[in-house]
């Protein structure tokens, strides 16, 4: 892990593992960053380039700036870091408080396929095949999602891609939450793309009788995907599940010890780098790919990760770890410390 502290601004790069061919990961705002605060963030991109054996590592750069601050930040930070702009060695994704139109400067060089950024009724193709990529990942735990219930914590644009698979397969959503709360019933998918799309977090106070945040770790459901941010399943969330299926679907979404917890329980947890494989897929994809071939691939890729996986004596998500591990001790020593728990 390498810090360089910008000089043209205030902020930092945080590079995950040295000698990496391409780093990727998300530009970040916020006057408070601090690189330590990222390091499980871009780890979890790292290791979803080690299980595509990629020599590819995650990376992220945070602004330390206020709002008003932001336009001049990004033209500076992209003047400094323009060489490895320039030469692809990194590129960036909008993160934390900034949105795509605001860091143009710093993906004036990307030339990435940007097929992930298509709408798809409302939502990004990336957040479509994140939700391709949960449902692959919970049908190779359970065999089949038709007629299976799920709750969604954290719910959002992947939440709604991550409902229209279940649903598309057969299955119920019946929770979700946001941090207005959270709501039951059974949701059609167009249900809530209508809510979120009108009134975004609020979207639970629209949906019905609002409960508690932390309702959403009820057990009458045989699965739960979570993704609000790193951490967000702890500890009393995984002793409320029991041995239901956890699937994180965003960056360390799961705690250490939440994981500890689950395997007690024989509960199977899915690492969310599996999960997050179709975004990065159709990253580095050829021009002339469509959203079919890449629907295709996403589903095959996390098919067959899981196959190798999910019978693990330590279970699917230290199993996934230990595949990725085993890619990076061919090119990385020492090796990273710390996995992607939140």
């Amino acid at each position: 892990m390498e810090t360089r502290k910008l000089e043209s601004t205030t902020g930092f790069v945080l590079y995950d593992l040295p000698g990496a061919d391409t780093y990727v990961g998300p530009a970040r705002l916020g006057a408070k960053l601090q690189p330590d605060n990222a390091v499980m963030l871009i780890r979890a991109l790292t290791y979803t380039f080690a299980v595509l054996e990629q020599k590819k590592s995650g990376a992220t750069i945070g602004l330390k700036v206020d709002p008003d601050q932001t336009e001049i930040a990004v033209m500076s930070a992209a003047k400094e870091l323009s060489e490895e702009l320039q030469s692809k060695k990194i590129t960036f994704n909008p993160g934390l408080r900034l949105q795509r139109e605001q860091i143009l400067p710093l993906l004036e060089h990307d030339t990435r396929n940007k097929i992930g950024l298509d709408d798809r009724n409302g939502i990004s193709f990336e957040d479509e095949l994140t939700g391709l990529g949960a449902c692959a990942a919970v049908q190779a735990v359970t065999g089949e999602i038709e007629g299976q219930s799920f709750a969604i914590e954290g719910f959002n644009s992947t939440g709604l891609g991550i409902a229209r698979e279940v649903v598309s397969r057969g299955g119920i959503i019946k929770r979700i939450s946001t941090a207005k709360g959270c709501v039951t019933g059974s949701f059609e998918p167009d249900t809530l793309a209508d809510a979120w799309m009108s009134h975004g977090p609020g979207c639970t106070e629209q949906l019905g009788n609002i409960g508690k945040p932390w309702d959403i770790w009820k057990a009458d459901v045989d699965g739960i995907f979570v993704g609000s941010k790193p951490g967000a399943m702890a500890a009393q969330g995984a002793n409320s599940l029991e041995s239901k299926v956890v699937v994180g679907t965003s960056p360390a979404a799961i705690s250490s010890k939440a994981l500890a917890i689950l395997r007690q329980n024989d509960a199977p947890a899915v690492a969310d780098f599996i999960v997050n494989i179709g975004p990065v897929l159709s990253w580095f994809s050829q021009a002339d790919t469509t959203h079919d071939q890449l629907r295709s691939l996403t589903e095959t890729t996390i098919s067959a990760l899981m196959a190798d996986t999910i019978n693990h004596d330590d279970g699917p998500f230290l199993g996934a770890c230990y595949k990725a591990e085993s890619f990076l001790k061919t090119w990385q020593d020492p090796m990273p410390f710390g996995r992607p728990l939140g």
